[in-house]
């Protein structure tokens, strides 16, 4: 009995260096750059500023005027979702024109359509390139104007 609880034990051991070594990454949005509608002048920054920072208070927020752009480094933990991003701009009377996302998450294939599942969102994927079902972090730009919307991936790693 000691043998087979300690076989087991180990098995035990095992199995979790070996999920250590072969974790997959976080499924969420890591970040984002946002093309911005509205945001015409050095007085525009501060109120998108605020109330992108009432939305993501944790995360990492730039605003840049010459750009007409928006970025955004989550921090762990705070999640993304278009319509909360949509609705953050949306507030200061702005609007997102493109949206270019970091994600990782895991890739499926349902009802003839690969899906990314990054945290609370899931997008239809398009890509050049075959993505495969299983866990990737991608590049690519969200067109939020389809139902589902649409991930076109540009880039990705496996992990």
């Amino acid at each position: 009995m000691r043998l087979r609880t300690m076989l087991s034990a180990l098995a035990l051991l095992a199995a979790v260096a070996a999920a250590g070594c072969h974790r997959a990454a976080e499924s969420r949005v890591k970040s984002l750059d946002a093309k911005i509608d509205g945001l015409t002048c050095p007085t525009c920054v501060p109120p998108l500023q605020k109330s992108l920072q009432a939305q993501y208070s944790r995360s990492i927020i730039h605003v840049d005027d010459d750009r007409d752009s928006a970025q955004i480094t989550f921090e762990h933990g705070e999640q993304f979702t278009p319509a909360a991003f949509d609705a953050a701009v949306g507030r200061v009377r702005m609007r997102v024109v493109t949206l270019r996302l970091q994600a990782c998450g895991t890739v499926s294939t349902s009802d003839g359509k690969k899906w990314l599942t990054a945290g609370p969102n899931r997008f239809v994927i398009r890509s050049d390139r075959d993505v495969p079902d299983q866990p990737i972090c991608a590049d690519g730009t969200l067109d939020t104007h389809s139902d589902p919307a649409t991930y076109q991936v540009s880039a990705f790693t496996l992990q």
